[in-house]
């Protein structure tokens, strides 16, 4: 009996063995060949890598539909971005709302492409006109933005200027710009998105129709939104208490213009 006892249990300990290492054989191929599969799917440009290591969880085929959506001038770069696991710097150039503004086309972005595919960096001029930013040397402007850009959106200074600079030399340091950045950075897409109107300053609105017609003339790109800003004694409710800073109302208003513009899902 005690022999019998002694082939049973090393009969058990052998199969036992035999069953732990058999199935770390097996659970080892099956990771291999899901390895060997992702692998597959990356290199052939389905999936990118950026893709298996999570934007959200959002499909390439979802992105590459998406970057379809943008204006041209912006899909290379984006295409560019998904095929190397890179980004898309966005820099916005402008003074009192461009911090807010920043920040919620970041959010837009975050929410078509998936988290910081696209990276939005504002470049708050604070009370600087539009002469001194002619003077400052391109590449400042940059600096935060960690690489050079691939989109610039740019808010000329009006009401920094207001009663400083002339109409004709806000409209020229515009068109000046956008060639600086074009000569330092051409890859890089430009567009223009001019002030919001004024509640209470007339003349303001006035310089800004003049810069919108200077703009066309030029055949700078813009994001247009002042078409469904609200006329009126309305404006007052889409401002804060300066007449021209954009409350939540605004920054609803030039955010679901410029997703358009962009053609970012909703």
């Amino acid at each position: 009996m005690d022999y019998l006892k002694k082939f049973w249990l090393v009969l058990v300990s052998i199969v036992c063995i035999a069953a732990i290492v058999g199935g770390n054989i097996y659970w080892n191929h099956r990771l291999g060949r899901i390895a060997k599969a992702d692998s597959a799917l990356i290199g052939s440009g389905s999936v990118s890598a950026g893709d298996m290591s999570g934007t959200n969880g959002i499909a390439a085929k979802k992105v590459k539909a998406q970057i379809a959506k943008l204006p041209r001038t912006m899909q290379k770069a984006a295409q560019k971005a998904l095929a190397n696991n890179g980004q898309v710097r966005v820099v916005m150039i402008g003074s009192e709302n461009v911090q807010a503004l920043s920040l919620l086309l970041q959010q837009r972005l975050d929410s078509s492409f998936g988290s910081l595919f696209f990276k939005v960096t504002a470049v708050d001029l604070g009370k600087s006109t539009s002469l001194q930013l002619n003077q400052a040397k391109i590449e400042s402007l940059f600096q935060s933005s960690n690489g050079n850009p691939d989109a610039v959106i740019y808010t000329p200074l009006l009401y920094n200027d207001d009663g400083k600079v002339s109409t004709d030399d806000t409209n020229s340091v515009t068109a000046l710009l956008e060639e600086k950045i074009r000569l330092k950075y051409p890859q890089a897409a430009f567009f223009i998105s001019l002030p919001n109107y004024s509640a209470n300053a007339p003349y303001i609105n006035d310089r800004i129709d003049q810069l919108s017609t200077y703009v066309k003339s030029q055949n700078l790109a813009t994001l247009n939104y002042l078409p469904n800003w609200p006329g009126g004694s309305k404006r007052a409710g889409v401002v804060a208490a300066d007449g021209h800073t954009m409350n939540k109302a605004g920054q609803d208003i030039w955010l679901k213009a410029i997703g358009r513009d962009l053609g970012l899902s909703k």
